[in-house]
């Protein structure tokens, strides 16, 4: 069945509702991790100014995800005067760490691994320890073969992959008598090899793809027209296409075969050590640890909620406009922004042809991942589905005391809606039957107006045509992000990759010093601040500024009118509701939104425990 081509939102696309609707299940129902209690650091505090006159600091680094606070910690540690400027009221870009019933949730970014050079020497550097987010060994495959679920255990994955790719008809039933499991795993490592093939010659050194051509011809090809190639069982077909739907995580048309090649390159071509480098190891207290220790060894200063509009390359400095109307100068600035997002940037002088084509353009990472937990206890699972289905991939978690979690993945979100516990349910009923999902959690990426996209996964000729331009600076401004790293791209590895080399770059291009002048001493703003508003402030700005987020700041509003901030679009359920935020009202609405004021677009459970009701309504009276 032929899928529809999924445009890449834009920001006349994105309005207010969206914006509401588009964390729903990972609004203020959970608690914030992604660093936002990161406060935007005042002017009595701010820490570095440059030394050049004219200049508020030596480099401002648009985008405080994981390549914009490595590039700032290099430039700080260089003696240079650094500001973060981040839209979002959070650092960690793409990366979002989330709290829920007492466990974390990566609703971004997550999973690391040895083979990432670059964030295993962070997270060596920092003593940083990880988990074991996924079972080691699943011993239950299931896969929708179109009209039913078949399954096998995990040694019969390999058989049944060489039978979808050398036996078009072979017999439908499962392998007997089915191989040991490492018997299992070797022969899967050899079939994948069919799909991958030529990766090896394509890149013999993953990390610089440029030091060859190999892989041009591979870059014509899509991952659909690799698929073809194959002439594949369509009853056993959604093996494979499970298996690549939750790495190319878009649409198979779009997505270049060489991604793919690229990633089989990087883990030597080895299905085991693929498996666990792209889905098994995570950081025990979120990818915001990380985060905080990069920003306490660099300590730059940060401004949250602070998109910006213009960058002004005046020859000797850069002048930086945000959407607010706050300017800044600087004598380099770095965008470290995401690919999808870098046109929606003015830049003057204007961003290269290459450039603005590759943002408008878009890579093809648009699927959605979540979080699904269903009452029952199963063993680890592993579901896979065709691209086409609403669900390609679905894995077992480390599970609850009680109940099981799953992560899953869809290559189109126009045909999943993760908030719809009865459309969730019955998908992963197709599986499992009479099992009972009782809550689900995700985040939008796509209607962000900041990521407008998920991982990068690039499209045909991308590789050739627009990394190598994306990556160049242009006069004053550098560039960074996981979107152009020549290796890990699309990881936290690829981000901090480019971070490290653009933020040492540009500190050689300032002559700045090769060793930190700071006071490491004092203490990181925000430290130790009151978290009572945690699980607000993912979704709501607090600041004195009086601008929205993506609910409307709450500063100000005890005691108003419902829906009275005019510079934001409430839902007609708000905006018809005649309350007034009280304490009476604060509690009704913040224990059953929905019940409170039925069409409300605000995601959000409610908050069952009354002194925590309390605590959130005298914080609330508190911020006039």
């Amino acid at each position: 069945m032929p899928k529809q081509d999924s445009a890449k939102p834009n920001n006349n696309q994105i309005n207010n509702k969206q914006r509401r609707n588009f964390i729903k299940g990972a609004g203020a129902a959970f608690v914030g991790m992604g660093a936002a209690s990161v406060p935007n650091v005042l002017a009595s505090e701010k820490q570095n100014k440059s030394k050049t006159p004219g200049c508020d600091y030596d480099v401002i680094v648009i985008g405080g995800g994981f390549a914009g606070v490595t590039a700032a910690r290099e430039l700080r540690q260089a003696g240079l005067s650094v500001l973060i400027l981040e839209a979002r009221n959070r650092l960690g870009g793409r990366t979002f760490t989330v709290k829920r019933d007492g466990k974390l949730f990566e609703l971004g970014g997550a999973w690391v691994h040895s083979t990432q050079p670059n964030v295993f020497a962070e997270i060596n550097r920092y003593n940083l320890p990880l988990v074991d987010s996924t079972p080691g060994t699943i011993p239950n495959l299931l896969w929708w073969d179109g009209d039913e679920a078949r399954d096998a255990g995990m040694s019969g994955i390999p058989p049944l992959i060489k039978m979808a790719v050398c036996e078009n008809n072979a017999p439908e039933s499962e392998p007997s008598p089915p191989l040991a499991t490492y018997q299992g795993f070797a022969i899967a490592n050899e079939q994948m090899h069919q799909f991958h093939d030529g990766a090896t010659h394509s890149f013999p050194l993953p990390y610089d793809p440029f030091s060859t051509d190999n892989w041009h011809n591979a870059d014509t090809l899509s991952v659909r027209d690799r698929l073809n190639q194959m002439d594949l069982s369509p009853s056993l077909s959604p093996i494979i296409e499970g298996l690549l739907g939750s790495a190319v995580h878009g649409d198979f048309d779009q997505a270049s075969y060489v991604e793919m090649q690229r990633w089989w390159s990087l883990v030597g071509s080895d299905i085991a050590r693929y498996s666990d480098s792209v889905s098994r190891y995570s950081f025990k207290h979120g990818t915001r640890s990380l985060i905080d220790a990069m920003l306490d060894d660099g300590r730059p200063d940060v401004e949250l909620g602070t998109p910006v509009k213009e960058v002004h390359d005046l020859g000797d400095h850069v002048k930086i406009v945000t959407s607010t109307g706050k300017t800044f100068t600087c004598r380099s600035t770095i965008s470290a922004v995401p690919m999808n997002v870098l046109s929606t940037i003015q830049f003057s002088p204007a961003l290269s042809p290459q450039k603005i084509k590759a943002s408008e353009e878009g890579h093809a990472g648009s699927g959605v991942k979540f979080y699904i937990r269903i009452r029952q206890n199963v063993e680890p699972t592993f579901m896979l589905a065709s691209e086409e289905e609403p669900i390609s991939a679905i894995m077992t978690m480390a599970s609850p005391k009680e109940g099981t979690i799953f992560v899953a993945f869809s290559t189109d979100p126009s045909q999943i809606d993760p908030n719809d516990h009865q459309q969730v349910q019955k998908l992963l009923r197709r599986f499992l039957p009479d099992v009972d999902v009782v809550d689900t959690l995700h985040y939008d990426w796509h209607l962000d107006p900041y990521s407008q996209g998920t991982w990068c996964v690039l499209k045909k000729g991308q590789l050739k045509d627009s990394i190598p331009a994306l990556r160049e600076p242009q006069g004053r401004v550098h560039f960074a992000g996981g979107d152009i790293d020549l290796g890990w791209r699309g990881f936290i590895d690829g981000a901090i990759a480019t971070g490290n080399q653009v933020g040492q770059s540009v500190a050689r291009l300032l002559n700045a010093r090769t060793t930190p002048t700071y006071d490491t001493e004092k203490p990181i703003a925000g430290v130790n601040e009151d978290t009572t508003l945690d699980q607000c402030t993912v979704c709501h700005s607090t600041d004195t500024s009086g601008k929205a987020s993506v609910g409307p700041n709450l500063r100000g509003r005890y005691g108003q009118p419902a829906a009275s901030a005019n510079n934001f679009n409430y839902s007609s359920g708000l905006s018809e509701s005649d309350l007034t935020w009280n304490e009476a009202t604060l509690d009704r609405f913040l224990k059953d939104p929905a019940g409170t004021v039925p069409g409300t677009t605000m995601g959000f459970g409610g908050v069952k425990d009354p002194s925590e009701r309390a605590a959130i309504i005298e914080a609330l009276r508190a911020l006039k």
